[in-house]
């Protein structure tokens, strides 16, 4: 992949199915596989915000000689997908079908929003910015 918009956008899509299967076990109640498709898929979106937060939004940030903006506003959505997830793993150690999936619906929701202006906005701009400069970056992601 050439681009971070392709790299970043495969990885959401990785990030999506680590999370609709851990949903399908929790809709089956079967808490053993869903703790650990769960823990699979909270490793899978850390790494994803470490690759941001670590080399493309201060990459960005320097390109644009300006801190904040939309990466700020990404941070935070990270911060709230955390707390997210760290409710879902509560539910999961308490084996509540309920509220695990009331609170996955949530997250869902604002993953699928979040993902929408990272692929639509910020993922293009970070490549404009980068040019040649976007496949050290990928590869360097790659060593997270």
């Amino acid at each position: 992949m050439g681009n971070i918009l392709d790299y970043m956008a495969a990885d959401h899509s990785h990030c999506d199915e680590l999370f609709t299967i851990a949903e399908n076990f929790a809709a089956d109640s079967d808490w053993g596989k869903l703790e650990t498709s769960f823990q699979l898929f909270k490793a899978g979106m850390e790494k994803h915000f470490q690759k941001e937060e670590s080399l493309l939004f201060p990459g960005i940030e320097n390109q644009m000689q300006s801190p904040g903006g939309p990466t700020q506003v990404m941070r935070m959505e990270h911060q709230q997908m955390r707390e997210l997830m760290e409710n879902l793993s509560a539910w999961i150690e308490k084996q509540d079908q309920a509220e695990f999936l009331g609170e996955a619906e949530t997250i869902l929701i604002m993953m699928q929003q979040h993902n929408m202006k990272e692929e639509q906005i910020l993922y293009p701009m970070i490549d404009q910015l980068f040019g040649s400069d976007a496949a050290s970056v990928i590869e360097e992601m790659e060593q997270l």
